[in-house]
């Protein structure tokens, strides 16, 4: 049954084939395609209409204004002219109109362009030879408010997660940490941060930067649509020294002394910074602020970690007895 609806298709291709060679096809073809030439130039040569649309770029706009409505991106206009003309704008798209924004000093005003303003900088898009015969919309006209403005920290909302053996070498930069906001007093006011969209990011082992929105809210502008983040990482190692005991907040008349004055550290830390550790990055430390609060012979250490390449630290022993020594004046 394959076998004989695979020679009936071969058959039907065959045929077709000789019927399309034929000189009475080939001939017909090739007068339709001289008729089509012909008819597509004479369609060229006379006057057509034709309706584009034409882009609208405005400049020099505040960012502390809110428009009652929202301003036109383009402009519609139906044009006459020859249908060679016609054919260019058809081709590509014309390019964009500039319209200068231009307010007064008062905290409400109006913004308009006129008909003639629109024709005239759509015309300027335009070849000379062609009429401009509907413009749409026929003139822009709105109203405005002078926004107030502030500084709010950006908060970065992200869930990052490291692959294995790597950390972060440094903290995430948000670039800017602040932005500028334009809004309503009364909604400025409630204000206190602002938060991006949400950045994940999985497995990372090396350098990223990327460029996230920060979330809207109604009737607030921002200065920047998106912070740059940038975020660090890199494969660490495990290392360990032996660091001393350090005494903060203590008066100067009193003394500390702890046993063992010494105490092992152990710490992950970026492949990269492993031979430049310093003891000053790590301090383990008692607090004598915490000591006078109890009677007590033995104080758990506390760590300062100065470096963001540092982690995961842990010390041996956690805790240590003191001995006070009140010094002579």
């Amino acid at each position: 049954m394959a076998d004989y609806s695979r020679r009936k298709l071969i058959q039907f291709a065959l045929k077709l084939k000789s019927f399309f060679v034929s000189k009475d096809v080939l001939s017909f073809l090739a007068f339709l395609l001289l008729s089509a030439t012909f008819w597509f130039v004479n369609a060229l040569n006379k006057e057509r209409e034709l309706t584009i649309s034409i882009p609208l770029e405005y400049t020099d706009v505040p960012k502390n204004l809110m428009f009652e409505k929202e301003l036109p991106a383009e402009v519609t206009i139906k044009v006459k002219d020859l249908g060679v003309n016609l054919w260019t704008y058809m081709r590509k798209k014309p390019e964009p109109v500039r319209v200068k924004f231009e307010e007064g000093n008062s905290e409400k005003g109006s913004f308009t362009i006129s008909n003639l303003q629109l024709l005239s900088s759509a015309s300027e898009r335009l070849l000379p030879s062609t009429s401009i015969l509907l413009i749409s919309p026929e003139n822009i006209n709105t109203t405005y408010v002078r926004l107030y403005s502030k500084k709010l920290p950006v908060r970065l909302n992200s869930e990052i997660s490291l692959e294995s053996q790597y950390m972060f070498c440094s903290p995430i930069e948000i670039i800017p940490e602040e932005v500028e906001v334009y809004g309503p007093r009364i909604i400025l006011n409630k204000l206190t941060e602002l938060h991006t969209e949400k950045l994940e990011i999985k497995n990372l082992k090396d350098t990223i930067i990327r460029f996230i929105s920060i979330k809207p809210i109604k009737s607030v502008q921002y200065s920047v649509d998106k912070i740059k983040v940038k975020a660090c990482a890199e494969m660490f190692t495990e290392k360990t020294v032996s660091l001393p005991v350090q005494i903060i907040n203590n008066p100067d008349n009193i003394s500390i002394i702890s046993f063992p004055a010494e105490v092992k550290v152990i710490f992950n830390i970026s492949v990269q910074n492993f031979n430049s550790f310093q003891n000053s990055d790590i301090h383990v430390v008692i607090d004598f602020n915490e000591i006078r609060k109890g009677d007590l012979k033995k104080k758990r250490l506390k760590i300062i970690n100065n470096k963001p390449y540092i982690s995961n630290i842990r010390i041996q022993p956690e805790e240590v007895e003191f001995l006070l020594e009140e010094n002579d004046n």
